[in-house]
Formats: C-alpha cells, sequence, structure tokens
C-alpha cells in the first residue's frame, strides 16, 4: 500500500489553526482531498428506489457493536461486505468549529466525549472559510451506530465519503462510510480518522494500537487509552 498517495490541499487562512491560537494562528496542516457523491433529491423526479439514492436509504446490511480486546466497544459485519458497499453514515450534531472549541472547554475533564469529524472536504478551495462556515459533525450527545467503528492508521476498511444530498453548499454534506475492499463475515470495522499524533489537541490524543504497520503513532508513551465511542 502506497501511504503516499493521498493528497492534501492547504487553507490560506485555517479555521482549525485560528481555534488554536486566533492571535497568531499557524499555517495550515493540510486537508485530505476527498471527491464528493452527488445523490439524486426532490428536485430530481425519481423516488427513493432510484440507484443514485443509496446513503438517503439508510443501513442496508447487518451491523453489531461488540466489546473488542482492549479497544472498547466497536462494530463489526455479520454478512460479507464486497469492496464499495455502503455501510453507514456517520450521525452528530452540526456545530461550527468555535461551538465545539467552546462546548469542550466546559466539559473537558469529565470523560464524556468524542473525535468530532470536520467537514473540511472543500475547505481548500475558499480564499478565506469564515467561522460559521467551518462545520464538523460532534457525535457526543447524538449519534449512530458510526460512533462506535474504532481507528485504524491508513489501511482501515472503511473510507469516509462526502456526499450531497439536499444543497450544492460543499459547507455542509453527510459523511457515508463504504468499504475499500471485501469484508468478511464478523470482521472488525476501522477507518481512519486522520489525527495527527504528534500534534497537541483540545481532546487528548489516545493511545493508538490499531495494529497497521503504518501506524502514526509513534511515540504512544504516557497517553490515555481512548477511542472515538
Amino acid at each position: 500500500m502506497d501511504t503516499e498517495k493521498q493528497e492534501y490541499v492547504y487553507c490560506q487562512d485555517c479555521p482549525s489553526e485560528r481555534n488554536k491560537n486566533e492571535t497568531m494562528p499557524e499555517r495550515c496542516k493540510g486537508h485530505w482531498v476527498r471527491k464528493f457523491i452527488k445523490e439524486c433529491w426532490r428536485k430530481c423526479g425519481c423516488d427513493m428506489r432510484c440507484g443514485n439514492r443509496v446513503v438517503q436509504r439508510g443501513i442496508a446490511c447487518k451491523l453489531q457493536v461488540f466489546h473488542t480486546k482492549g479497544k472498547g466497544w466497536g462494530v463489526r459485519t455479520l454478512e460479507v461486505l464486497e469492496k464499495g458497499s455502503f455501510v453507514c453514515e456517520y450521525v452528530g450534531e452540526i456545530l461550527t468549529n468555535n461551538e465545539l472549541y467552546y462546548r469542550n472547554m466546559k466539559s473537558k475533564g469529565n470523560g464524556r466525549h468524542t473525535y468530532p469529524v470536520t467537514l473540511d472536504g472543500d475547505w481548500g478551495s475558499e480564499q478565506g472559510l469564515k467561522d460559521e462556515d467551518a462545520l464538523c459533525l460532534d457525535a457526543t450527545l447524538h449519534e449512530n451506530v458510526a460512533r462506535f467503528i474504532n481507528h485504524r492508521c491508513f489501511d482501515g476498511n472503511l473510507v469516509d465519503i462526502p456526499v450531497q444530498v439536499e444543497t450544492p453548499d460543499r459547507h455542509y454534506y453527510h459523511v457515508a462510510f463504504f468499504t475499500t475492499r471485501k469484508v468478511d463475515a464478523f470482521e472488525e470495522l476501522t477507518w481512519d480518522y486522520g489525527l495527527d499524533f504528534e500534534e497537541d489537541h483540545l481532546i487528548e490524543a489516545f493511545q493508538c494500537i490499531c495494529g497497521s504497520q503504518y501506524c502514526r503513532d509513534k511515540n504512544p508513551k504516557g497517553k490515555k487509552v481512548e477511542k472515538l465511542g
């Protein structure tokens, strides 16, 4: 697997860096380039049986939340999934980065949090992104089964794809998980959270025990073992 193929785009004025230091933000660390899927919607004239309404129809495969060895809760499939199969959508509250920052500051230390999914699929195309347009999904209080899917560096068997349904506005979109390869029945489902383990985070980075030969966590000593859910 070529881990260098992933393309990045860089904001001229990154909302993530502004949140860390509003007066002197650092340069953008980069955001993964993702290709969007555009599904049909109410103005297309088709119905929910349309082949281009996959994510909207919801989960169609059998999934199970189970207790893993050493990683807390996880999710596995109870049936074989072919490469490119839709698994589920990531559900959470839509917050601005600023709202998430202040929420986490208030709740810091209470142990109840998840790592948010940043809706940064199109950040690099804009000259300057307003704070109210820098959105994320926070599954701390409102979530679905996707919250329990564990992290795996680089070679998880799921990939998160941005999906447009209701609006062409790329500040907001759905986050859908598709399989990157054939997945056997009872195999755990994993995806790459995109965390940089060397950076400081408002939410302390967990000790990664994903088992991937491409693991990015090179210095796990002293880190607390936590996960998305």
